[in-house]
């Protein structure tokens, strides 16, 4: 039996606030902390909040900037993993991120978000790679709300080894279905842990509804919150995702040649 403790940080975050933003993720480490958590996983640019527009250019920084290095700071105080979305400015591009922090407070690698939805095009650069996260605990992967859409981002965190799957959320009211049927989706078809963080609260019209989760790598949802704040503590055992292939083994049965003859 090999235990993960997750932590799922379903918060409101103060639109354009870093600094209240930032109170909150400490504030949410030593809770998670205090619970036994290994990773605490925050929702899709937790530190800015979502509607940037035109500010993204004021609030975002790099991963060596400051509020990011406080973050690593405390996470190596604490012991505890952290994967925080936030604006990153990174060779003078913009990119919707996740930094992947381990329990040193070393920046294990970025995840940069590949689909970019909507208004998303106009203010980021779109991500250009899938990087597979390897710590002590395990191989994670990562991914941002959209991406969850696409099949191909998880089937490739899986054929590399990826044994859960992060998704940073900021999904709102009617996107409740989509939410549903993708997570479970994206961990039945490639026997991995999905554990998504989605946020709570308005932003402009916007209401995100909450509802974070974690999936087996059977489709089954281990747990979900409902539409409040909600910090939920969730333990998952990794050595089951072996036996939820069965004769079922979708990563095996591929045929990836007639898949690259008919264009994919």
């Amino acid at each position: 039996m090999r235990l993960l403790k997750i932590a799922l940080a379903q918060l409101r975050s103060n639109l354009h606030d870093k600094n209240k933003n930032l109170k909150r993720v400490f504030g949410t480490m030593e809770a998670a902390k205090d619970q036994g958590a290994d990773f605490v996983l925050f929702p899709e640019l937790f530190l800015t909040g979502f509607l940037l527009n035109e500010q993204v250019e004021e609030l975002a920084e790099s991963v060596e900037g400051e509020l990011i290095t406080k973050v690593k700071k405390y996470a190596k105080e604490l012991q505890i993993g952290v994967i925080l979305g936030f604006p990153e400015r990174h060779h003078f591009k913009i990119y919707n991120s996740a930094v992947f922090i381990n329990k040193k407070g070393e920046i294990v690698g970025t995840y940069r978000k590949i689909h970019l939805f909507d208004h998303e095009n106009s203010y980021f650069t779109s991500g250009d790679s899938i990087p597979v996260f390897d710590t002590p605990q395990g191989k994670f992967g990562v991914m941002i709300t959209y991406d969850m859409e696409f099949p191909e981002v998880a089937r490739i965190l899986a054929l590399k080894g990826a044994e859960v799957v992060f998704v940073l959320c900021a999904n709102m009211i009617p996107y409740e279905h989509h939410q549903h049927v993708y997570l479970r989706s994206r961990a039945l078809e490639n026997h991995i842990f999905i554990a998504a963080a989605n946020k709570v609260g308005l932003e402009d019209d916007y209401v995100y509804f909450g509802e974070s989760e974690v999936i087996n790598p059977n489709g089954h949802c281990v747990f979900k919150s409902l539409n409040n704040e909600d910090l939920a503590i969730v333990d998952i055992d990794l050595s089951s995702s072996a036996s939820s292939k069965e004769i079922l083994n979708y990563l095996d049965n591929r045929k990836s040649d007639l898949y690259r003859r008919e264009g994919l």
